[in-house]
């Protein structure tokens, strides 16, 4: 069995506060992300990625009610110092592999963890959700009041 990191363990609370617990999985198959079968799409899923998808796991997947993938939520790989080839060949191909089995894929930097973590921030799991996926507050109505 795969075991969290202190940061992995953070993300995991804040996505089970606000998603619950039974609907946010730790270390799910890629492949079983996408639904089991990866024949259905050639075009994004070729030989090599069918048993890249076998090897590989996500951090973190968002169920929906009947269990159903709908989100992965990982950490965006750092590149700062280094370039290691697993990530991109991950980033290659899990994004366009997720996206054909219309599962959305997320990914924070370990700044954003810390800055949601921060009693002090304004940045919230909400707030980075919103971002992310270009949802803006409909507080006011359409003549901008509140």
């Amino acid at each position: 069995m795969d075991e969290m990191s202190l940061p992995e363990a953070q993300l995991f609370r804040l996505l089970t506060g606000f998603f619950g617990e039974d609907r946010v999985l730790f270390s799910m198959s890629v492949r079983a992300v996408c639904g089991g079968d990866l024949s259905g799409s050639p075009q994004v899923c070729d030989a090599e990625t069918r048993e890249w998808a076998e090897r590989n796991k996500c951090l973190f997947t968002v169920v929906d009610r009947e269990d159903d993938p709908k989100m992965v939520v990982e950490f965006a790989p750092d590149f700062s110092q280094y370039i290691e080839v697993e990530q991109l060949e991950r980033q290659s191909r899990l994004p366009g592999l997720l996206k054909s089995h219309g599962v959305q894929y997320l990914q924070m930097s370990g700044k954003d963890l810390q800055e949601m973590l921060d009693p002090n921030s304004s940045l919230d799991l909400v707030a980075f959700l919103k971002d992310h996926f270009g949802i803006e507050d409909s507080s006011e109505d359409c003549c901008g009041e509140e």
